[in-house]
């Protein structure tokens, strides 16, 4: 299982870092000021066109082992640009451990917060999504999915 664990860091570190290599997100990451954003057409908002996903790799226990990889790859990924985190309640201890890291590196002012409400009705919901402010440690959500 640690092999497992440490193929996914691994693949995600990867990822984060392919993604910054890509041609024409570089430079406009390298701009503090500029960021890849895509228009939502309804709307008109500009959402970051790329970000860090929380799916089965975030969900790891609270132990340093697992905590530092993560740790390194939000770092890495919010110095070079990124702000997207996108998580789920669904995704085991995902919005926790991202609520971890944030706190730790402090820099939740710097994160476009992404999540997804997967259970039915208005009360549920807003339960749902109230437990999610709280895990990930902050008091805005820039994108809700309602699936």
């Amino acid at each position: 299982m640690q092999n497992e664990y440490r193929r996914q860091v691994l693949k995600l570190g990867l990822t984060a870092a392919g993604a910054m290599m890509l041609p024409g997100l570089k430079p406009a990451l390298a701009d503090s000021n500029r960021q890849l954003a895509r228009t939502i057409p309804s709307s008109g908002d500009n959402i970051p066109a790329v970000g860090l996903g929380t799916s089965r790799t975030f969900n790891v226990g609270s132990g340093e082992n697992e905590l530092a990889p993560l740790r390194e790859v939000v770092h890495s990924f919010v110095e070079r640009g990124g702000t997207m985190v996108d998580s789920s309640p669904m995704y085991g201890r995902a919005e926790r451990v991202v609520g971890e890291l944030v706190t730790d590196l402090n820099i939740g002012d710097r994160i476009f917060f992404a999540t997804k409400v997967w259970t039915p009705g208005k009360s549920a919901g807003k339960s749902q999504m109230e437990d999610s402010f709280r895990l990930m440690a902050t008091d805005h959500i820039d994108l809700e999915l309602d699936l």
